[in-house]
Order: structure tokens, then sequence, then C-alpha cells
């Protein structure tokens, strides 16, 4: 069990120069571009090739404040190495494995500016919390965390499971945090209210508390015990695996994941490691339109996921325990406003016999807007610019972009702590 939840060997030293050597240093670097930081790819890189692991590390902490976190959980393929032009040969240079290399060589730690007035309060112990009170800090602010869990990470510890992403990278993030100066307080769930209460005492608020919900099937017989939100039980699997607290979840039999992104595969490969029999991915759409990462699928498959597309759940069926899924089998349309083909029912029906369902369908977040005051859009903040309708409080990471990647809250939680360092500097609030 040990071995199966540990993450992928990171790369010898040998290895890595070797995959860096292999960089052609573009003139215009398309990796950078696709980048959602906009790294400075090819310059950390050309310092690794010279084994200057200092310089290449001062470079990656330019742009990032949770490389530990990012150079093992962003969808690369997606960003920068999707777009590195050695793909036309399919050998792209490994960007995350090389900056892993780095930031596990070489901890580069800000100095802090002189300190400054303004208290600003962090909802959300997250990846764009962390980010911002980590940049935030640094700028010379003073910083408290209200987290709802008992520990700090958000997804990060409790959503991604450990063998992608250590507890250990999630702890050095947070201690870095606590060294800079934060104030944590955890158990502290916030409301609406509450959130506008926080504002009388501090200059600024950034609410930053991700999504914690999976949407419901909207199906008969759901409710049954048997049938798991994702992020539930992804959470009661990483508390058991990470910090050695509550049991794993005891499966058995057929386990049905209903959903295709990556918290769908990091359910079914969850599953496999508790010993499910059977684990299958249902899906209404095609493989074309899934919209888990290639590798995550590829992973899940050589993990012994099987895969059903063009099949939508429609009831759950079982009287004290689940027996099967009945599911309509689909065709593909024209796209629709995401962009991928819509899915039509052919009325044409199955029964897949199972024991378990976990629901990864897509996130939501709580309703937490008892007074109605900050504007949403179903129970999401609305924000431009990272700024609400309220002043000084500002919102960023999932609840505001919807359900993204670690790398993008980062940025929101970066962009903001610059912000605020903009109007100090102007004197504006």
């Amino acid at each position: 069990m040990e071995r199966e939840w540990n993450a992928p060997k990171d790369l010898t030293e040998e290895e890595a120069i070797v995959e860096a050597k292999r960089c052609l240093s573009c003139k215009n670097p398309l990796c950078q571009k696709g980048c959602p930081t906009n790294m400075r790819i090819r310059d950390f890189i050309f310092e690794l090739k010279q084994n200057h692991i200092e310089e290449a590390a001062k470079i990656i902490a330019e742009c990032s404040s949770l490389s530990p976190i990012c150079s093992l959980v962003c969808p690369h393929e997606n960003q920068c190495v999707g777009h590195c032009v050695l793909n036309h040969k399919n050998q792209p240079i490994p960007i995350g494995k090389l900056e892993r290399y780095v930031q596990t060589r070489e901890k580069i730690i800000k100095e802090k500016q002189e300190k400054k007035s303004y208290k600003i309060a962090v909802i959300g112990a997250g990846p764009a919390g962390l980010s911002a009170a980590k940049e935030l800090l640094s700028y010379g602010f003073s910083v408290d965390i209200y987290e709802q869990e008992a520990v700090a990470g958000g997804v990060m510890t409790y959503g991604i499971p450990s063998y992608r992403l250590g507890y250990k990278e999630v702890v050095q993030i947070v201690e870095e945090v606590k060294e800079l100066g934060a104030n944590f307080y955890f158990g502290k769930k916030m409301m609406e209210s509450d959130i506008l209460k926080l504002k009388e005492s501090y200059d600024y608020v950034f609410v930053a508390i991700g999504l914690t919900k999976v949407r419901k099937l909207g199906i008969p017989n759901e409710n049954l015990l048997q049938v798991m939100d994702a992020l539930d039980f992804l959470k009661k699997v990483n508390y058991a695996v990470k910090l050695n607290q509550g049991s794993l979840p005891k499966l058995y039999g057929t386990v049905l994941v209903v959903g295709a992104g990556n918290v769908a595969m990091d359910a079914a490969r969850s599953a496999v490691r508790l010993g499910a029999e059977k684990v299958m991915i249902v899906y209404r759409r095609s493989l074309e339109e899934a919209p888990a990462t290639r590798h995550e699928i590829a992973e899940a498959q050589a993990e012994g996921v099987e895969f059903r597309f063009l099949t939508n759940p429609v009831a759950v069926i079982g009287e004290d325990c689940v027996t099967a899924m009945k599911c309509e089998i689909m065709e593909l349309g024209e796209a629709d406003a995401s962009g991928r083909r819509k899915p039509i029912g052919t009325q044409q029906y199955v029964e897949i016999p199972c024991q378990f369902i976990i629901s990864a369908i897509g996130q939501i977040p709580e309703n937490i807007f008892d007074a109605k005051i900050l504007k949403t859009d179903y129970n999401y903040i609305c924000a431009e610019n990272l700024k609400t309708n309220i002043d000084g409080i500002y919102t960023g990471g999932d609840i505001h972009l919807g359900a993204k990647t670690v790398v993008e809250a980062m940025r929101c939680g970066r962009e903001f702590a610059r912000m605020v360092l903009y109007n100090y500097q102007k004197g504006v609030n």
C-alpha cells in the first residue's frame, strides 16, 4: 500500500542535465507563452544546463510561489510542455520534472521588505490563499489566514492523491508562510456575514475558499450510502494517507466513477488502490471531449481503469444498497457553449452492475451567502480584476474562476498581492 501511494521518482542529476541540454533555447520560447505565469522557462533551463542551480531557482521564484506543488501537478501537456517546439518529434522537454529537480535542490527565501501598515485577511489556505499570503508577507504586510479545515493546503492537501502530490510539499509551503509571519486560524468556516464583518478590522479581505462540493447527479436513488461525492471520497482518502487521520474507505466489487475530468481520474485511480475489483469511468461524451489531461487518462488506463463513453446515468438501482446504474446510450451532436459536441439521448438503455458510484461531474461552491450582499453567479463570487462589488473585498481562485488548476489559482493570489502593494505605494485603499 505504501508504495502504491508514493509519487513517481524525481530525475537524477545525470537525467536532469541530459534533458536540460536537449532544450533548444528558442529565440521565441513558446513554452513561456504556454505557462499561465509566463515563467522564463528557457532561462532557468539554460542555467540548469550549466549546473547553476541557485540561478535557475531564482528565475523560477520570480513567477511561482508554489514551485514544489506546480512542478508536480500542473497539466504540463496543456501548458508549457504542450507548447514546446520539440513536440513535432514527440520528444518535448519535461519542463515540470526539471523545475522539480531545481526546487528540490535550492530553496529561495525572499527577503522581507520594510514593515507596512496594511493588514490583510485571507480566507482559505489553499493555493490562491497561500500564494497571496506568501507574496503579501514578503512585501511587509501583516496577514491573517482563516481556514475552515484543521490543516492548511486546501485541495493540495485533501483533493490531490499522494501518488501525484505528497504532503511534505504542502508542508514546505505552509512552513514558509508561517516563517514569514502569517497567523493561521483553523476551524473557521466563513459565511458572507463573517466576511463582511472581517472587513471592519482589515484593510483588505481576500476570499479564496475554493470549490468544496460536486454537483448532484440529479437522478433517482442517488442518496444511497454507496453513492459518493468524489471530493468527499478523496478527502477521506487523503486524510488517511497523508495525515494518518481516520480510515480509508472500504471498497469492493465494481466501482463506477461518473465524469471524465482530472478529479474523476483521481477518484478512479484511488479506488484501484483501495482494492476495488473493477473500476469504470462512465462519461456521457467521447474520449475527445473528456476534460482530463491525456496523461491522467493514460495513467488510469495503465492501472486497469475501464472507460465507457457515450453513456449517461439516469438512475441508481437498488433499495438498501446499490446494485447497478441505469444509463442511456448517447450520440454526439453539434458543439455546445463549452465547445464540445453535445451529447444527445438515443432512448436506448443499459444497466451496469456495481456496488459503488462516485460522482465527479463538476465542482461547485458551498452556499455561504446568507445576507446576499456580495454579488454572485450561481454562488460563485463575481469580481472584475479580482475586485468584488464591496470595497476592500477581493476574491481569487476557483470561487471566482470556476474549477481551474493550482497554477491559475496561484496566479490570482500573486495578482492580488501585487495590487495591494500598488495601492499602498499610491496611497489608495
